[in-house]
């Protein structure tokens, strides 16, 4: 799922509850709009932004020992 997530200019960046961080490029303010009023925002993310949308891996889940 997804844990948190920010939006700057057109930058979108999203964690996830295994720990990872990702950034999508390009994601318009009206589209982010979109998704958090949707009810179910990670099958709305992954309709219209995970596959639309250049992106790249910011953080790595850290290990917990």
């Amino acid at each position: 799922g997804i844990l948190d997530f920010q939006h700057k200019k057109l930058v979108l960046e999203i964690t996830f509850t295994d720990g990872n961080t990702y950034e999508y490029f390009g994601v318009t303010p009206k589209l982010f709009q979109k998704m958090i009023n949707s009810d179910k925002q990670k099958r709305f993310a992954k309709r219209n932004i995970f596959t639309a949308f250049l992106y790249r891996k910011v953080k790595k889940a850290a290990v917990v020992a």
